[in-house]
């Protein structure tokens, strides 16, 4: 959501015309609607079983899969791609549906190219362990039901990514968020693809004017703890001698997975602090004052977080591998560890007992973020992307 929006917001502010096509599922956009800064926007009612399972939908409750996302989809994304076929575009900027990853309506969409930004193709196949963290989440519903969705995902999932691969093998050209994106969509699609990297406003996210004393503590974003690996950070604070051991603030959406955490931090003897649902200017506060964002999940495409940490001055402890490779420059805005306990200790360690790393790497991060990582430098590259898939 904030992908397109962002994207979309400074290319009416190029000049370009922009109309939106979505679905009345994910209908309401909150503060990231277009339609307030004058995006023409088109709704398509998706109401499968005449509208019964409306509340749930709202709810983010898609069941029952087998059903919801293939056949009647399939046919709203049709009537959608017939919409946008009429409508003489100079081209069509494709975000994945939160359903079904690469839109249907790739396959039917004519009369102008298509560029699908993929964030990133199904990982629940290609990863063994969002497969098993996937698996228990459907098996955690009481009475039955669990095992219900169990089942069922057996006849869901390998044709959830048979349709992606086959929906984003008709797009004219796929983008991408990184380098190891790319190599992923390879691996999924076979299709060579373009790096367009994501952005952050700098003037949003940005340091304090006059730097105040951080607090001790290091911090962590997102949501879900596990997909998050926030339990590896907690592991790794607790081989901290107790004297040198910073608070963990974690700020998550939501507060699911705050009590297994708060049980493991207790054994490890770490200070959780939890924040829920904060503002944009309370989550900028929280990383201006932290020694250190870390960042532990495994295989992140990309992770908005490293580069809001940097552009607010503070740098990044990150686990070394996927797009934290990318976005973190080791001993300069940040530092990489391999993704055990011991190393990440050591890498927040460093940084806790060293004040002016800490100021040195976070001046070094949001230079580079300036440098390298705003929206404009995004939007700059879309537009050429764009393009490019126009003049084939």
């Amino acid at each position: 959501m904030r992908t397109s929006y962002e994207i979309g917001l400074r290319l009416m502010q190029r000049g370009h015309q922009l109309d939106v096509y979505r679905l009345s599922t994910y209908a309401d956009k909150g503060p990231f609607d277009l339609a307030q800064h004058g995006a023409t926007t088109h709704v398509t009612p998706y109401r499968p079983l005449w509208g019964t399972l409306d509340a749930r939908f709202r709810a983010g409750h898609l069941a029952p899969r087998s059903y919801t996302l293939f056949g009647p989809l399939r046919r709203v994304h049709r009537r959608v791609a017939a919409q946008i076929s009429a409508g003489g575009y100079d081209a069509v900027l494709v975000h994945p549906d939160a359903m079904i990853y690469a839109p249907y309506a790739l396959r039917w969409i004519t009369g102008a190219p298509t560029v699908y930004y993929c964030q990133e193709p199904p990982r629940v196949t290609a990863e063994f362990a969002v497969r098993e963290q996937h698996r228990r989440n459907l098996a955690s519903s009481p009475y039955g039901v669990g095992l219900a969705r169990t089942l069922e995902d057996n006849l869901v999932i390998g044709r959830l990514v048979d349709e992606d691969a086959g929906s984003a093998g008709h797009a004219t050209l796929i983008a991408v968020n990184s380098i190891y994106s790319r190599e992923r969509a390879w691996a999924a699609y076979a299709r060579n693809a373009v790096v367009c990297y994501l952005g952050i406003d700098p003037e949003l996210f940005r340091p304090p004017a006059q730097q105040p004393s951080r607090r001790r503590e290091v911090l962590v974003v997102g949501s879900p703890a596990g997909a998050k690996n926030h339990e590896l950070v907690i592991e790794a604070l607790g081989r901290l001698p107790a004297v040198a051991r910073p608070a963990l603030r974690m700020v998550t959406p939501r507060p699911g997975g705050a009590a297994a955490l708060a049980k493991l931090a207790t054994a490890n003897a770490v200070e959780l602090i939890v924040d829920v649902s904060l503002s944009e200017e309370a989550l900028v506060e929280r990383y201006q004052l932290a020694l250190a964002t870390v960042c532990a999940s495994r295989l992140e495409p990309f992770g908005l977080t490293a580069i809001e940490s940097m552009a607010c001055a503070t740098p990044v402890v990150a686990i070394r591998e996927a797009g934290f490779r990318e976005s973190v420059t080791d001993g300069v805005t940040g530092v990489l560890v391999d993704p055990e306990p011991a190393a990440l200790a050591d890498g927040i360690g460093g940084l806790v007992a060293d004040s002016g790393t800490v100021a040195a790497m976070g001046k070094a991060g949001r230079e580079d973020v300036i440098a390298r990582w705003t929206w404009d430098r995004t939007v700059s590259q879309v537009e050429r992307i764009l393009e490019s898939a126009r003049s084939g």
